[in-house]
């Protein structure tokens, strides 16, 4: 009798504490997905629509679009553009009816050989210099422009370079914010794992910060080699753009687009006459 009594009081304490496992098995996998659950419905909310093409029309044969290549907006070298002359760059986009695109548009224009308007331009800023904001932003939302900073991931808040605030700011108002990989090493003198890893941890950190799907890399200084052409989609992008001159279209390949760089010393007019040859 006195074997039963102890075999039973063994019974119900195994019982509770299997019951007492359970419920803390439970809670612990409930913490998890309630907080991946909150996540995925937060970045859901901040993740662009795709844009709405139902009033574009065909280009006339393979879409061909000047990505417009800036860096600084200041002044001292010939890869700094003066406020005063990127204002008349502007101006001039504006006033001959430019339509300026997000990198999602200009994605659907070169797969797709549509475009909103006749005269399109997708205006791009490497580096993510504090200029960016300070100078070449309030120009932009004057003539209610988009355009695209390409920042290098680990230069955020450094010296001469855009913040996360100044860059959410941005982002509000039709900026876009793409990568510029990680640490802006030439990728072509990187191993393949290397040039991964740039990529992919740029693409990871600006998809969190700003609740986005990364979509474009500019490659540093422009170099590449063909290990980049394979990891660039393998990060997930769905585009890269070089430093090699000339209009951009999907016969390049995605990953090597072409850009106009935009140096110092063109007037509006100067500048309107070399947009208006790099299209003929």
């Amino acid at each position: 009798m006195k074997r039963m009594i102890t075999c039973m009081c063994l019974l119900a304490a195994l019982l509770t504490l299997a019951a007492c496992s359970d419920h803390e098995a439970s809670a612990e996998e409930s913490i998890p997905k309630a907080e991946a659950h909150h996540d995925k419905k937060s970045v859901k909310r901040q993740i662009k629509k795709k844009p709405d093409t139902s009033a574009w029309v065909k280009t006339k044969g393979t879409a061909r679009l000047p990505i417009l290549m800036y860096h600084s907006i200041s002044e001292g070298n010939s890869l700094r553009v003066p406020k005063e002359e990127f204002q008349q760059h502007m101006k001039w986009l504006h006033d001959h009816g430019y339509y300026t695109m997000t990198p999602e548009e200009a994605y659907l224009m070169l797969t797709e050989d549509r475009e909103p308007r006749e005269k399109c331009v997708l205006i791009t800023f490497d580096d993510g210099y504090t200029d960016n904001v300070k100078a070449a932003y309030p120009i932009l939302k004057k003539y209610k422009m988009k355009a695209t900073v390409f920042m290098i991931g680990n230069f955020i808040g450094h010296k001469n370079h855009l913040t996360e605030k100044q860059m959410k700011e941005m982002a509000a108002h039709g900026i876009s914010i793409q990568s510029h990989t990680m640490n802006h090493l030439e990728l072509n003198g990187l191993a393949p794992q290397k040039q991964q890893r740039e990529m992919a941890d740029s693409k990871r950190l600006f998809d969190q910060m700003f609740g986005q799907r990364t979509s474009v890399i500019s490659y540093p200084v422009g170099r590449y080699n063909k290990e980049t052409l394979k990891a660039a989609p393998a990060a997930g992008y769905r585009m890269a753009v070089t430093t090699e001159p000339g209009a951009a279209t999907r016969d390049q390949g995605l990953y090597a687009l072409h850009r106009v760089r935009v140096s110092p010393g063109m007037s509006g007019t100067a500048f309107g006459s070399y947009i208006q040859n790099v299209m003929k």
